[in-house]
């Protein structure tokens, strides 16, 4: 090594020297701007994704409330009114809401019988066997309302009999089996 330096000129010494500098400032700078510069740059992108989650975090809100208004509302149209009631007041409720439509309608309710249904997917049902009497358009009409005052009862049977021998406007029978359906908690 010593014959090499001795061989190069003080010009090629310098050169060497400086070209050495350079390659060692080079790593140095390297060594520590690069880093840093990567640190910048994902710190940046951190805070434009937190920018955009902050502008998505309004909508996010909306679109949640929006939601749980619509669940809300699904949970009305299954359960109307009794979607808070406990179980045991259920079938109390269901009886006085169509004793309710009866008194509207001119409609006698003769008996409603509580029974328990199958499992339905995830809900439990709860049958009502009713008999009614009254005329035939008061009949219709009870149906009408009792499906729109209480639009979770299905009516699962259905008969219709002729009370007495009246040629105008005869008195009928009707025996229902009424169905309301609960999601099983």
């Amino acid at each position: 090594m010593q014959e090499l330096l001795q061989k190069l000129s003080l010009r090629e010494l310098r050169l060497l020297l400086f070209g050495l500098a350079a390659i060692i400032t080079v790593a140095v700078v390297a060594g520590m701007i690069v880093p840093g510069a990567k640190a910048l740059l994902a710190a940046n992108r951190q805070v434009s994704i937190l920018e955009e989650a902050a502008q998505d975090g309004a909508e996010l809100d909306r679109h949640l409330q929006e939601q749980h208004a619509r669940i809300e509302e699904l949970k009305y149209r299954l359960h109307g009114d009794m979607a808070n009631l406990p179980v045991r007041q259920i079938e109390a409720y269901i009886i006085g809401r169509l004793q309710r439509v009866s008194w509207n309608n001119n409609v006698e309710l003769v008996s409603v019988e509580p029974a328990t249904g199958d499992r339905v997917q995830m809900f439990q049902e709860m049958l009502f066997n009713v008999q009614l009497v009254g005329q035939y358009k008061d009949l219709y009409q009870w149906l009408w309302d009792a499906r729109n005052d209480l639009g979770y009862v299905v009516v699962k049977e259905y008969a219709l009999r002729r009370r007495d021998n009246a040629d105008e406007q005869p008195q009928l029978l009707a025996d229902l089996s009424l169905a309301s359906y609960r999601a099983m908690e």
